[in-house]
């Protein structure tokens, strides 16, 4: 298909056109998928290729199975600091130099933390790929730690919390809500970035040993896309990822509860709330933990119900009866233990906390008792499998994929399938999941709003 059919056919997709589900799933499969190349180096590490000559670009990712979920209360920030520091240098490459080189040779790097992976990535001319796999392999295992280097390190990330969370209310209420979701000092609750008092404490010796710990050849993948073949890179990977021995590594683990004494409510009242917010939150299945066959058909209706805004939500409390300036229904699946299905709605100046509440109280009960119809099931699969397409388009959004799929326990052929799983969803099966996870027992309530006076 030509490419400016295939994007109008994806377009047309997301904005909600009615397609016939078997055409409009069929040509989004046939222009979509990219498939995957997949081996295995002798020391574990994983690997995916994901070739595409669009462009003589390549983007290398490095993702390890370890994130903040996997740090002990007490020890909170330890991934995302041990992040920041893999770019201090090895005696290759020392401090510093690892961005500038790529940087120098036209290219773009970058690192991230999440609750359940850490990722590294650089995007640079495919005639480049060797070096950058050359200085990713030499800081698997050759990175420098130093007090040195950790002192001023460690005001950079208290800054970046002082920045993100501390000065920000919605990021201190969404704090504490996840503290009550899922039971303080577990995963999930314990911020990724850290708490201060933590990150003040961390030294050498507690960064040195995650990394030790963690940061592994068999404890990682590598995702390479772009303008290159798995032959090209399986000489590469083999030449400088091969040669690391692996290393003994602990299970992971994840409660599979939640919080107690649930529901509960959180309220944050801040002068600095220029914009209210109701929000309720629900435990909910991942991939992996919970009542997993649910995780498709709740795709499906965090879409339909709030995705959009032509979705239930929006269309009801937004535009017709202004009770919200936006609303929103959210959940993601990829999880390695129990993750939440989130509603939310930024009120309307006249309108109330309560009214709100009543509002998508109501919308949630029309939804249980007289369910979806076929039309809305099928436009909201339609929409998730264009905005999937749309991703694999991206040399970013494709390796973060497979990488999080592999980093929370799912696999290739479990991203492969992806489109047709979501594809086979039925209506009765969004108001299975619904009344699975709309639950008292399962939910917390987050309010957020000026505080008495400041308005």
């Amino acid at each position: 298909m030509p490419l400016l059919g295939r994007r109008a056919l994806l377009g047309g997709l997301l904005a909600g056109a009615a397609i016939p589900p078997a055409p409009a799933l069929a040509k989004l499969f046939a222009v979509g998928r990219r498939d995957a190349e997949t081996f295995t180096l002798a020391n574990g590490l994983q690997a995916i290729v994901l070739p595409s000559r669009r462009a003589p670009i390549v983007t290398q990712v490095v993702v390890y199975k370890v994130g903040s979920a996997d740090e002990t209360f007490g020890h909170t920030g330890a991934a995302h600091f041990l992040e920041h520091m893999m770019f201090k240098g090895t005696d290759k490459v020392p401090g510093g130099e690892f961005s500038r080189i790529v940087s120098r040779n036209g290219g773009r790097d970058n690192a991230y933390t999440t609750f359940d992976s850490t990722g590294y990535h650089q995007t640079i001319a495919a005639a480049q790929l060797e070096l950058v796999m050359r200085m990713e392999a030499d800081r698997m295992v050759n990175v420098h730690i130093t007090e040195r280097e950790i002192v001023p390190e460690r005001q950079v990330i208290l800054e970046e919390r002082r920045m993100r969370t501390d000065n920000v209310p919605s990021s201190l209420l969404d704090e504490a809500v996840r503290e009550q979701l899922y039971g303080r000092h577990k995963p999930y609750a314990m911020p990724v970035i850290g708490y201060a008092d933590d990150i003040k404490k961390l030294g050498v010796n507690d960064l040195l040993a995650f990394y030790r710990r963690h940061y592994a050849p068999n404890n990682a993948v590598l995702i390479v896309a772009g303008d290159t073949t798995a032959e090209q890179v399986r000489k590469l990977a083999e030449r400088y990822y091969g040669p690391i021995a692996r290393r003994k590594t602990e299970p992971r683990t994840r409660p599979s509860r939640g919080g107690t004494d649930l529901p509960q409510k959180v309220v944050r009242a801040d002068a600095r709330v220029a914009e209210p917010r109701w929000s309720r939150l629900w435990l909910a299945p991942s991939y992996r933990v919970g009542e997993t066959k649910y995780a498709y058909a709740l795709q499906v209706l965090a879409r339909l119900f709030g995705g959009t805004e032509t979705s239930r939500l929006s269309r009801v409390l937004v535009n017709e009866r202004r009770i919200g300036l936006s609303a929103y229904a959210s959940y993601s699946p990829s999880s390695l233990g129990l993750t939440s299905f989130d509603i939310g709605v930024h009120p309307a100046k006249s309108r109330s906390m309560t009214d709100v509440e009543d509002g998508v109280t109501a919308e949630m009960k029309k939804l249980l008792d007289g369910g979806v119809t076929a039309e809305e099931v099928e436009r909201a699969q339609n929409q998730l499998l264009a905005a999937a397409i749309y991703s694999q388009d991206s040399l970013a959004s494709g390796p973060r994929i497979y990488g999080t799929a592999l980093s929370t326990g799912s696999t290739v052929a479990d991203v492969d399938a992806w489109p047709e799983r979501i594809a086979a969803v039925t209506a009765d099966d969004v108001v299975a999941a619904a009344r699975h996870v709309w639950r008292d027992d399962g939910a917390v309530t987050a309010l957020l709003t000026p505080a008495e006076g400041s308005r």
